[in-house]
Formats: structure tokens, sequence, C-alpha cells
């Protein structure tokens, strides 16, 4: 690992554990909102020391949390997150000693041979990110009541949730967790609290995602985390440095890129424009990025003298006269919001196919589950602009 990450890992956490076991003050256990956590509680630590994302820095409230733990004689953990997370760190907490001294000194050699880990074992070893597995062996270890710290960018990149291969990043975060659950893939987090810290960040190779795409990675683990029956919290703190190593390698994962409306010609209009649909609806899952999306067509409609012809289209649900019933929807509320905008209704045609079109993307796996990456992909709607004449 990188020597300055190590330093800094070090020193965070060597300069936190000694200033609490040199005062024999309770320190209270941080707010976590809305989950709450205790030092009387074991505490899991999970790490994403590896490529693709900015190198970690523990947050203050962290660190006092480990140092409670600790102080508390709970067991703290440490996991490697990298493609086959491993447990680095897994020992018994400190017994309690009578006498103080004694005791705040075993602590602090609890809290020594953990930064020993974090300074030799934390490193990825094996290539890609799997989270859900991360969470699945913390959460062995701190039992209901605990509380898992997830340090990373949340990309996962192995099977059953790819990021990129699947579109995950895009994907409706209800409907990920309900196919996680179908696949009996959830891990248990009955009764934990899980603090991600980080979320959406990312190193070079790997594309920086703007805020959209940010909040969609942290709104998928928390949606996944409830169900498995957790309580997700959200920390407003991660490092935008370099990442601390450069291997093994971790699959990019591409965030869509948007599509500019073009002068004639066919153009879909779905997740990377922000016309995207919530499932089995026609509002948008973004209201105010539609419109300014909309906008932007509503202009190049005004500027060319255009016609357009709205086509929806649906995911994979429900009866076929439903989807295109839909469908027809969702090309209205894009109409809608161009009327509304400037554009002469009488020059917008919609209608609705559901999802019998060249486009469809295959978005039902064995078992006739649903993909919630290709079923985001296929709530969208197509225009087709046509050029008056002069």
């Amino acid at each position: 690992m990188n020597r300055r990450l190590l330093a800094a890992l070090t020193t965070a956490l060597l300069a936190g554990s000694l200033a609490a076991c040199d005062s024999q003050t309770a320190v209270p256990a941080p707010n976590f909102t809305p989950c709450t956590v205790s030092h009387d509680q074991p505490m899991a630590f999970v790490v994403g020391a590896r490529a693709n994302v900015p190198k970690p820095e523990v947050p203050a409230a962290v660190n006092d949390l480990m140092t409670g733990v600790a102080r508390a004689h709970k067991p703290i953990t440490l996991v490697r997150l990298d493609g086959k997370p491993e447990y680095v760190f897994a020992e018994d907490a400190p017994a309690a000693a009578e006498n103080p001294d004694t005791d705040a000194a075993q602590v602090q050699q609890y809290l020594n041979r953990m930064i020993t880990a974090f300074r030799e074992k934390i490193r990825a070893q094996t290539p890609e990110a799997n989270v859900l597995r991360a969470l699945t062996i913390a959460s062995q270890k701190v039992g209901p009541g605990g509380t898992i710290v997830l340090m990373d960018s949340g990309l996962q990149t192995t099977a059953p949730l790819r990021f990129g291969e699947d579109n995950v990043l895009t994907a409706d975060a209800a409907e990920v967790a309900a196919f996680l659950a179908k696949e009996k893939q959830l891990p248990d987090l009955s009764g934990r609290s899980v603090v991600l810290v980080g979320l959406g960040l990312t190193a070079p190779p790997q594309p920086e995602l703007d805020p959209r795409w940010q909040g969609n990675v942290f709104d998928v683990w928390k949606s996944v985390v409830e169900a498995a029956g957790g309580c997700a919290a959200k920390v407003l703190h991660g490092s935008t440095a370099a990442a601390a190593v450069e291997s093994p390698a971790v699959s990019v994962v591409q965030p869509p890129k948007p599509v500019e409306p073009k002068t004639c010609g066919t153009v879909e209009l779905g997740e990377a424009d922000n016309i995207s649909f919530k499932p089995d609806s026609a509002e948008f899952r973004d209201p105010a990025g539609a419109r300014t999306t909309l906008q932007r067509l509503a202009d190049t409609m005004r500027a060319k003298k255009q016609k357009a012809d709205l086509m929806g289209t649906t995911a994979s649900v429900g009866p076929p006269a439903g989807r295109v019933e839909l469908s027809g929807q969702r090309a209205a509320a894009v109409k809608s919001v161009l009327v509304d905008l400037g554009i002469a209704a009488d020059t917008i045609t919609t209608r609705g196919v559901g999802t019998n079109w060249p486009g469809h993307v295959t978005d039902l796996g064995p078992g006739d589950v649903l993909l919630p990456g290709p079923a985001a992909q296929n709530r969208k709607v197509v225009a087709t602009l046509t050029c008056l004449e002069q």
C-alpha cells in the first residue's frame, strides 16, 4: 500500500485511540442519523483500498466509534474489500481489567494490532470489487445491534450486482433490492446499522460520476441494506485523491452519456438524458432533470421548426395491453412538458408500443426475474424529429 496512505491511516487511528484512552471520560457514540449506533455493540470496518477509488480517509466520527467500541471491550473487525473480501483483523475484544491503567493499556494494545492489520493487510489482493460479499462477512461478525462502516465507491463489479456490465448504475434502486431478494443474494443485515462513506466517489481510470449517479449509488445500497433488514446512514465525507493502489485491476463502470437532440431524425431519451420513469408509472424519476433536458429539445424544435413523434416504451412487466397503455402515458408526459415549454401541441404526436419495438433490451433473466438495469433502459421515450419546410 502507498506509504503516505499507511501513515495517514495509522496517524488518524492511533491519535484518536490514544486521546480516548488517556481520558476516563465516556466518549459519546457518534450520531449517524437515521441509524442508532452504540459503543456497547461490535463493529466491522469494510475498506476498499483498491484501484478506481480514492485513497481512504477515515472520518473523525468513524475513528471515535472504533475507539469507543474498543474501550467498551467489544470486538472490531476489519474487512478487506476486493474481488474476494476477507477478514484482515478479527480478534476477540480485550478483556476488561480492574486496574484502569492496565485496562487502558490492554485496549491500546488491541488498537495497535488493528492498526498493524491496516498497515499490512488492507490492500486489495484480488481483482474486481464485491461489496455484497464484504457486507455479508462483516455482518456475520457484528450480529444484530452491531455497526458496519463501509468505505468504498460502492461500484461493485462482480455478479450478481455488476454496476457496469449489468447497468446497475442507472437502475431503479428498489428494483435492484427486489432482484437480489428473489435471487436470494441479500446479506443478512437484520438489526445492523450500516454507515456508508464515500459512495460514488471515484479515482482514475474510473470516470467521475455526476451528482445524479452518485446519488443513485447511495440509493441502491440504501435499498439493499433496508431490504436485508438493516438501517443505512450516509456520511458526507470522502476522499477525492488518487487511488492508493493501481492493481489488482477493477473493471471501469462507464456512466451513460447524454445524447444531444438531432436536427432531424430519431433520438432515444432515456436515463442519460433524465427522461426515465419510475417503475409502473409515467412519473419521471427526476422531474427537474427531465424538464432541463426537454428545454433543450424544445429549443431545438423551435429553432428548426420541427414536428415530433414521441414513442413511449416499457419494461417487461404486466400484460401487453397494460404496457402499451403505460408507454403511451409516458409519451404524453413528455409532450405535456414540451407544450408547457411553448411547443405547439399540434406539432407533437404520441403513441405507446410497450415492449414491441426493435430497440427493446432483454430485461428478463432465468425464471422471468426482472433484471433491474435493462428494465430501467427500457423505460424511455423515443423522439423522431421531422423538419418542416421553410
